[in-house]
């Protein structure tokens, strides 16, 4: 399968795409309709595969090394799932055969606490990760219920993403950017938001 064929897969909903890079380089640039997952060695696959709450569809990887893709793969493959499209060479590669990308705006935290009037945030993590606190006024919206509420948000409004890390976060953000969302990732999730001592509260 081509990289353009699977796009077309990805457009029509049939793939799930996902870029194993770290956050920072996925926010600078990324294939279009591409989820951020960072790759880790430790049952990986079977974290995909829970992401994906019950869904099967075939993944493609997006990477820049050959190792690293073909352990992806491995690893995907062991949890019972099937990839249908791998592309190791990078990002570079990738725009040099004119495929499309897309771009995260990124939001420091302290960014965010200083312009929090401006921005409705959305927290994606899942219930049990809020009892850590959240951002004051956050909307929380788990990671696999958003495309459901998208109907629920403003578009004439600008939204600020946070997880834990910034991993979940920059995903949505791609997502929500191509829904037509003007959205910025907040770079360290709640992680950093904690530890500088920002203000939470309690769920």
């Amino acid at each position: 399968m081509t990289a353009q064929e699977f796009l077309q897969t990805v457009q029509n909903g049939q793939s799930v795409f996902l870029d194993l890079r770290a956050p920072h380089a996925y926010s600078q640039s990324h294939p279009a309709g591409a989820y951020n997952f960072p790759f880790h060695r430790q049952n990986w696959g079977g974290a995909v595969k829970q992401a994906l709450q019950g869904q099967t569809p075939p993944i493609g990887i997006f990477v820049d090394n050959s190792v690293v893709a073909a352990a992806a793969q491995e690893s995907l493959v062991a949890a019972g799932l099937t990839v249908a499209f791998a592309f190791d060479k990078g990002l570079k590669a990738w725009q040099a055969e004119n495929l499309p990308v897309e771009q995260v705006k990124d939001l420091t935290v302290d960014e965010l606490r200083q312009n929090l009037d401006q921005y409705v945030v959305i927290d994606v993590r899942e219930p049990y990760e809020l009892r850590s606190g959240i951002i004051p006024g956050a909307v929380a919206i788990p990671m696999g219920q958003l495309q459901n509420r998208l109907n629920e948000l403003d578009k004439s409004k600008a939204y600020a993403i946070v997880c834990a890390s910034g991993n979940r976060s920059a995903s949505v953000s791609s997502f929500m950017s191509q829904q037509g969302f003007d959205v910025s990732n907040v770079v360290g999730g709640m992680s950093l938001w904690i530890g500088s001592r920002h203000p939470v509260e309690r769920p």
